[in-house]
């Protein structure tokens, strides 16, 4: 709903080399109550004053010394990118309203003009450009609700890592890439060793600082084109793109190091050291799809746990199996 008091305040630019015809405009849309009138016998000056200023209403002469309408107009649409221009032409010459309008103006207006009929188009034109820049104001909020649900649905909150429901959807087109360039890519599947001691002795706050940290420091680990999932509990997976297998097991092994070198406390007091166990999968060599690569990878993570936690187990082609 747009209020008379907003189209009264709206910011309105006069552009008319003749001072009388300026001075004319400049009283009478004063004397109706608009509050916000500047203007202009300089053409040249149109472009820079409407970046600057944003008017909703230009009030265009067309014939005028150096820079006639048009060119003024063909200025204005590189800055209003999309395509409404805020112009009501005022000119003497009849012959150039249909040009005056095929060239961008909103409405057209002859000189000499009826006050009540040029105040009247300058208020219906207000109403609709207002209306237009709220229309599009709540459309682009209501597209910013649409991405920040989106990223919501497919975003851990805790961790600000991507969520299992995430990676369901993502490793079906990594897998679908591969295959189609003859690559190859890993998941790592990461589990923190002894992680309810953790919350058993220090409580739940501490074991979030640990996710936390670890959230962190696994998304500082990787390149831009890999991706970092929270999979559930304390148990993380990553998806490597295009490494082989020996980079992978050196990625993990680094990973394993870097956890291991974390210096995390609660309140001043240590939580001592946190280690992992990381079971390691790579695509064609272990699975040939999703199923097949994170069953490899939860064998191999539940090999690296039965061998003492705390390591880096490879999954081995001949435990892969097809369902």
């Amino acid at each position: 709903m747009i209020t008379s008091s907003a189209i009264l305040n709206a910011k309105i630019l006069i552009v008319d080399d003749m001072v009388a015809n300026v001075d004319l405009l400049h009283h009478m849309l004063r004397s109706a109550g608009y509050t916000s009138v500047t203007s202009t016998n300089n053409p040249f000056e149109v472009c820079d004053l409407h970046r600057a200023n944003q008017y909703d209403l230009i009030l265009l002469d067309l014939m005028m010394p150096g820079m006639d309408g048009f060119q003024v107009m063909e200025g204005l649409k590189k800055i209003e990118l999309e395509g409404y221009l805020p112009v009501l032409v005022i000119t003497g010459q009849v012959e150039l309203k249909l040009r005056a309008l095929q060239s961008g103006a909103k409405d057209v207006i002859s000189k000499p003009f009826e006050k009540v009929e040029i105040l009247a188009r300058i208020y219906n034109m207000l109403e609709i450009r207002l209306l237009n820049r709220e229309a599009t104001n709540q459309s682009k909020i209501l597209e910013q609700l649409v991405q920040d649900l989106q990223k919501q649905i497919i975003t851990d909150p805790l961790t600000n890592l991507f969520n299992r429901r995430f990676l369901q959807e993502y490793l079906p087109r990594e897998v679908a890439k591969a295959k189609r360039v003859a690559g190859s890519f890993a998941v790592l599947m990461i589990d923190l060793d002894f992680f309810k001691r953790i919350n058993d002795i220090f409580g739940h706050e501490a074991g979030d600082i640990v996710l936390k940290n670890v959230a962190i420091l696994l998304k500082n680990s990787i390149r831009e084109s890999d991706v970092a999932c929270r999979y559930g509990g304390e148990e993380f997976v990553l998806v490597l793109s295009e490494v082989s297998t020996d980079g992978a097991g050196k990625k993990a092994e680094g990973i394993r190091k870097a956890v291991m070198d974390l210096a995390l406390a609660i309140r001043q007091k240590s939580l001592g050291r946190v280690s992992t166990s990381i079971g390691v999968a790579v695509y064609p060599d272990h699975g040939v799809d999703m199923d097949s690569l994170l069953r490899a990878a939860d064998e191999a993570l539940y090999e690296a746990k039965e061998n003492g936690r705390n390591c880096v187990v490879m999954s081995e082609v001949g435990n892969i199996r097809h369902g």
